[in-house]
């Protein structure tokens, strides 16, 4: 069975080696690409405003900026801040084949700790491209469905990426590892219930919570506090508690140290839930064959494990409360996109959630069924108030992939992030710090956010 302490002692052999040149400019992309999403959430999600506030008034005198601030405090009070944001428009990156968002947490426990600790730019990308590579092992090792057993796993893994990556900048040894994942594991897991709750911040700020836990769960593990033998494949560890089994020794093991997952990743194009986005494919389509909102009598759509939640419970799907909320319903991404056009960064105000046009339409969208094993990702059947009917099938969503991005192809989305910040940011500056980020480090960067 698959050991915590041997997976770290793979991770940490290659800490003295070069590490895959893919892998390390797949990080930077993923730097710059977190890091924008980040700015636009400061004026576009006020949930995550109580976390800048409650880390700008106990920050003492830390030297971790808390961006769109300007203010200073601790590494973990800065990760906690600057956490919330990362997932709050939900339009981080995700990784396809786990179904998570492996630097959502990892790029603001990072840079909070690098700050604090003066890291090397190159120890940041190296520490970014591991923590990475370990969330996405983690979500490929699960053994079943973590909903099942009660858990919200996304945040739970790239948490424990981030505890590894926070890990490399603060230089822990083996040991340390071990029991920092086993201090992370104390103070962050997740419930499910949050998708049962409309009101709830939680879908929005959640990685702020796990990457505060994952610099707090390094520092205590640096001043020596011991605490699991066995955090990952213990009979009560994560794993079990996650899906009741231990973690598949393959995907956790095989190429560990050589192969690293990040030039994997896909950026997003749209930010909205990545299992919304064959709604927006599907309406724009429609739209282009001429079909109005007003013309829709339904819509009824087959869809894939786990998209089915994407459609409530109850009517919060297609009345969604809160903007988080609205993100995570292809009733109302459907809806919005074929009265719209597309999804946008201002598609998820207040104002369009209470468009009673789009609330109506959203509530003409129903989940037909539930299809495992398919291949395909969503059927789309719209029959419209004259009887015609149209069928759109969407096989698979294009990934924007890491591995085909250049930091010159990111212009046009971090330009809009930007703008949605509502100050004036200069481009070039902002890729002139991500591009010396190893001959400069991190000051450079967080000095303009």
């Amino acid at each position: 069975m698959i050991s915590s302490r041997a997976v770290i002692e793979r991770y940490w052999s290659v800490l003295d080696r070069p590490l895959d040149k893919n892998a390390l400019a797949a990080a930077q992309i993923a730097l710059a690409d977190g890091l924008a999403v980040m700015v636009a959430a400061v004026d576009l999600e006020p949930a995550a405003q109580p976390f800048a506030d409650h880390a700008t008034a106990l920050g003492g005198t830390g030297r971790a900026s808390i961006i769109g601030t300007g203010a200073k405090s601790s590494a973990p009070l800065a990760a906690l801040a600057n956490g919330a944001l990362a997932h709050a428009l939900d339009f981080e990156d995700t990784f396809e084949a786990g179904m998570i968002h492996p630097n959502a947490s990892l790029v603001p426990a990072v840079l909070a700790l690098a700050e604090s600790e003066r890291a090397e730019g190159g120890t940041v990308l190296r520490a970014l491209a591991l923590g990475c590579d370990f969330a996405c092992r983690l979500s490929l090792a699960l053994d079943g469905d973590p909903a099942q057993k009660g858990w919200y796993h996304p945040p739970i893994l790239s948490g424990l990426g981030a505890t590894l990556g926070a890990a490399v900048i603060a230089q822990l040894t083996e040991q340390q590892m071990l029991d920092a994942l086993g201090l992370f594991a104390a103070q962050f897991m997740l419930s499910d219930e949050l998708k049962r709750s409309p009101q709830s911040h939680l879908r929005a700020v959640r990685e702020g919570l796990a990457a505060r836990a994952a610099v707090e769960a390094v520092l205590l593990a640096r001043h020596g506090v011991r605490a699991l033998d066995h955090p990952l494949e213990g009979q009560s560890g994560v794993f079990h508690l996650l899906t009741g089994a231990p973690p598949r020794s393959g995907p956790m093991l095989d190429g560990l140290g050589e192969q690293l997952y990040g030039p994997a990743v896909a950026l997003k194009r749209w930010p909205c839930c990545r299992g919304t986005h064959s709604a927006i494919m599907a309406a724009r389509a429609l739209r282009d064959k001429g079909v109005a909102p007003e013309a829709i009598a339904r819509v009824e759509v087959v869809v894939t494990p786990p998209n089915d939640m994407l459609f409530g419970p109850g009517p919060q799907a297609s009345v969604p409360r809160t903007p988080i909320g609205a993100k995570f319903s292809i009733p109302f991404v459907f809806a919005q996109t074929i009265k719209h056009g597309t999804i946008a960064l201002n598609s998820f105000s207040h104002s369009h959630l209470a468009d009673p046009q789009i609330i109506a339409l959203a509530g003409r969208v129903r989940m037909a069924s539930l299809e495992r094993d398919a291949g395909f990702d969503a059927i789309y059947e719209v029959s419209l108030a004259s009887g015609a009917v149209h069928r759109e099938t969407i096989a698979q969503v294009p990934i924007w992939s890491t591995a085909d991005v250049t930091l010159d192809d990111l212009w046009p989305k971090v330009a809009d992030c930007f703008r949605a910040r509502g100050r004036s940011m200069s481009l070039e500056a902002y890729f002139a710090a991500i591009a010396r980020l190893e001959q400069d480090g991190v000051e450079p960067l967080m000095a303009l956010l």
